[in-house]
């Protein structure tokens, strides 16, 4: 892992957000752009980037702010530009839940597997101990912040302890200002630059994280990213009164597959874990979808019914359960 590079130099803007699987809001990454830049600061660039994109495009800390952008776009996709950009200054693209970021290519897999990996372990934490880290809040930053600082202040607010700050590198930010996204995104935003995330654990009314490697401690069904995966995405333009339909296509661990579906339909997902285990079924088991023009009801039906498992939407939250023991399934 690398950690020589520009001493605060990653450059952050924001306008709104979008997630990994379904349409991102505003433009977003697939419509398309016409638009021409000539020398522009990369820095300056991914300000224009996130008016476009509808969500904060980062550099990351170890790419120079001052390389030139040249591009003409003639209708290609905005994410079709940002991939040609970030190659022009030797980096590559990361699509995450909240945020694009530009990295090395040499770190290129780390904030997405780091991703998974929070999601995983967050939905196996009860609700009432993630509400704290996973609650959306808006904030911002002056010139010269320093991470450590940012790291611990936003944990003391939200009353969580985090471990290991003295192992955060030493740096000045300048100033930022980002949308509502969770703690939990907040403090990996600002530890991927410096290849460090929080890892998360506890139980009902305790809950710690830890300061880790980004590339430690990582879950199986973290590291594998799904064998084939298309966007989930409903049809746009729907008539009115007419539900969503979604079409997806994927092959990935059932627990990965219900949080990206989860996000996109803006629940909290909940596995009741012991009752999967009572009946044999592993929250990480393989799970293989393929459903076009389907609601949101049959969706959710294609992912879990072959496993016998139930679901049920309360409120904000997916819950997904099993009753039925797998020796009387027929």
């Amino acid at each position: 892992m690398r950690l020589a590079g520009f001493a605060g130099t990653f450059a952050l803007a924001m306008t709104a957000l979008a997630a990994t699987l379904g349409q991102s809001p505003a433009a977003g990454l697939d419509a398309p752009v016409h638009a021409s830049w000539t020398r522009v600061p990369i820095r300056t660039w991914t300000a224009r980037a996130t008016s476009l994109a509808g969500q904060p495009v980062i550099l990351d800390r170890r790419l120079d702010p001052g390389s030139l952008v040249t591009f003409t776009a003639r209708g290609e996709s905005l994410r079709e530009a940002l991939t040609s950009i970030a190659a022009s200054i030797g980096a590559t693209v990361n699509e995450l839940d909240s945020t694009i970021r530009l990295v090395p290519v040499d770190v290129a897999e780390f904030a997405p597997q780091a991703e998974r990996d929070r999601t995983l372990r967050l939905a196996r934490l009860p609700p009432d101990t993630r509400a704290a880290i996973l609650a959306k809040q808006a904030c911002r930053w002056p010139a010269g912040a320093r991470p450590r600082d940012l790291v611990m202040a936003w944990a003391t607010e939200a009353g969580v302890r985090v471990e290991g700050l003295e192992d955060v590198p030493h740096d000045h930010f300048p100033a930022a200002d980002l949308p509502p996204i969770s703690l939990a995104e907040r403090l990996d935003l600002v530890l991927a630059h410096f290849d460090r995330r929080v890892a998360w654990e506890g139980d009902r009314g305790h809950l710690v994280g830890r300061v880790i490697p980004i590339d430690a401690e990582l879950q199986p069904a973290a590291q594998r990213q799904p064998a084939a995966t298309k966007r989930l995405q409903p049809r746009p333009r729907k008539p009115p009164g007419r539900q969503d339909v979604f079409t997806l296509r994927l092959e990935a661990p059932l627990d990965q597959a219900l949080a990206a579906i989860a996000d996109r339909l803006s629940l909290i997902l909940e596995i009741n874990a012991g009752s999967l285990a009572a009946h044999g079924i592993a929250v990480g088991e393989i799970v293989r979808v393929e459903i076009a023009h389907a609601s949101r009801e049959q969706l959710l039906n294609a992912v879990v019914e072959p496993l016998g498992l139930q679901w049920k939407i309360e409120g904000d939250r997916l819950r997904v359960f099993a009753v039925v023991p797998l020796d009387t399934r027929k």
